[in-house]
């Protein structure tokens, strides 16, 4: 019992400081909501194994989070506004290796944002701590280390005891500030505490209590009756517990409002240019200039890891995420550079984009994007030459850009011949087969049944056939599915190649022997005019893609 002398300890209650938190909390998050909508804090948790304490946490977060999400305070709105909260549970015997995998995911996750953990009781209590003796027992990372680094940068002077530590009670009963993390129940006595010593109990045990429908009770690192003898002591549990929940989500919206407004800005370093007189040539202006490296100018252009692709050391891929992050930010203007004055040598578009963007960034410190085009090889080894632009306004390396660069208009010949031979082939074996033939070649039994593939029932559909099942067409069904029949004399479909070659403008297919005489004219024609690559520059994802490339033959 406490006496005159020694009255009872001020709760340190984290429950009603952390609702203060989260009031204030609800308000900071809708107010720089409403000035920009796409903000969207996010906190992931990741939970390896089941340990009943960890459950506790993450339970409290996610309740934190949606309470955040949907309290109405200071006359806001119901719902919308707070922090998205998502629960990751791993298995207790995952390997490192996938762990790690998880944790540099949402790292390089431009969507989720960082976590500090801060103990601010004592500030929101207005308890002294400059030239105070603190002990911290216990030197987690998580706890320990960060609170005596803490209390230190406060100016008091702090102990930090671990499990070699000899002595520790007299420590302790020296101490005017004690915190506690070490994981064991009741093991700071009640009379080790200096009457009139502030105590912070980090502790959260679980203890067997028959008395409780759990079976166990939560209690902390120290004796509850120390409450007896400090002047201010934390509760387990209510007292650092709600706090640290509190403090997490605040932590989480301060990430995320810095990592927003930095997103926004950018910060390019120009390279260095050494101007000569007279100008070098194009090739020889390009091999005297170090690129810089992709990564770092994905740095400069506040991309995260996961929303670019590299391509060797100079080069890489945009991901159409980054549209998403930033459909809330207001649009930059949009400059189209165009030619009216064709040459044999070009038109000069792509030096004059590169030196607009130049001039605009080096001169008025507006960050300015050039888009141009990739090089096709044909010009590139014709009379025309590259694509990169000239002088000192090209793009560097400049033979990898007009070289292949990413490989896209290699794929693009690639998938564009694909087609042309899958339609050659196709009017061979509609010439050769049966209807029964082509049908079991293209609706193989698997097991003694066939089954319709999504792409086919598409066509069924096309052909106004309303069946699933293949067993239940019609012959003259069978004929319809099976069959393009396509005229070989109307067939526009060309093949493609990326270099000038004259003498493949028109050519003869089908001479072989094993072709039966079933020769045409055809002809190639330069990658970049396949109708696949207007399909790519048209394109906004994946799904339609695919669906535009099956309405083109």
């Amino acid at each position: 019992m406490a006496d005159s002398e020694h009255p009872a300890a001020v709760r340190l209650d984290g429950k009603v400081i952390s609702e203060q938190v989260r009031k204030e909390l609800t308000r900071t998050v809708a107010e720089y909501k409403e000035k920009h909508p796409a903000f969207a804090p996010k906190l992931v948790a990741i939970q390896v194994g089941a340990r009943s304490d960890s459950s506790v946490y993450i339970r409290q977060k996610s309740k934190a989070c949606n309470e955040v999400s949907a309290t109405v305070n200071f006359g806001l709105p119901l719902g919308g506004i707070g922090i998205a909260f998502e629960h990751v549970q791993l298995p207790e015997d995952i390997q490192q290796s996938e762990l790690d995998a998880h944790l540099d995911k949402i790292n390089n996750d431009p969507a989720i944002h960082g976590i500090i953990v801060q103990l601010p009781l004592l500030k929101r209590y207005e308890i002294p701590v400059a030239g105070k003796s603190a002990v911290v027992i216990g030197r987690s990372d998580i706890v320990g280390s960060p609170v005596a680094m803490m209390l230190t940068n406060l100016d008091a002077t702090v102990t930090l005891c671990h499990s070699k530590t000899t002595d520790i009670e007299a420590k302790v009963r020296a101490a005017d500030i004690v915190v506690v993390a070490i994981g064991k129940a009741g093991f700071v006595k009640a009379d080790w505490v200096k009457p009139g010593a502030v105590v912070i109990d980090v502790g959260m045990n679980a203890k067997d209590d028959p008395t409780k429908k759990s079976g166990y009770r939560w209690v902390g690192d120290v004796e509850a009756a120390a409450k007896e003898r400090a002047a201010y002591i934390t509760p387990v549990p209510g007292g650092v517990g709600p706090m640290t929940v509190a403090m997490l989500l605040s932590n989480v919206v301060t990430s995320a409002i810095r990592h927003f407004e930095a997103a926004s800005v950018v910060s390019i370093v120009p390279n260095p240019l050494s101007l000569q007189d007279p100008v070098p040539s194009d090739i020889a202006i390009a091999s005297a200039q170090k690129p810089k490296l992709i990564a770092q100018v994905a740095s400069e252009l506040n991309l995260a890891h996961a929303e670019f692709e590299p391509y060797g050391k100079y080069a890489a891929k945009v991901t159409l995420d980054v549209l998403d992050r930033l459909q809330g930010n207001s649009n930059g203007h949009y400059v189209v550079v165009t030619g009216i004055s064709p040459t044999p040598l070009g038109e000069g578009k792509s030096t004059v984009t590169i030196g607009l963007t130049q001039a605009l960034y080096a001169h008025l410190k507006r960050p300015a994007f050039a888009c141009v085009r990739q090089p096709s090889q044909g010009p590139t080894f014709g009379i025309k030459g590259g694509a990169a632009g000239g002088g000192y306004s090209q793009v560097t390396p400049m033979t990898a850009m007009n070289l292949h660069l990413t490989g896209d208009i290699h794929a693009i010949t690639a998938a564009n011949n694909l087609v042309a031979a899958a339609v050659d082939a196709r009017f061979f074996h509609e010439s050769t087969q049966t209807d029964a033939q082509l049908f079991s070649r293209l609706c193989p039994k698997k097991k003694g049944v066939r089954k319709f593939a999504d792409v086919m029932l598409r066509r069924l559909q096309k052909l106004g056939i309303d069946k699933t099942n293949p067993d239940d067409l019609t012959p003259e069904e069978v004929s319809r599915f099976v069959r393009l029949d396509i005229d070989q004399d109307k067939i526009m479909w060309r093949r493609v190649l990326d270099t000038n070659d004259r003498f493949l403008r028109e050519i003869t297919i089908g001479e072989a022997a094993t072709e039966r005489g079933m020769s045409r004219k055809t002809g190639f024609d330069i990658s970049v005019a396949s109708e696949i690559m207007a399909v790519l520059a048209l394109t906004t994802s994946l799904p339609d893609m695919r669906e535009r490339l099956g309405k083109m033959v």
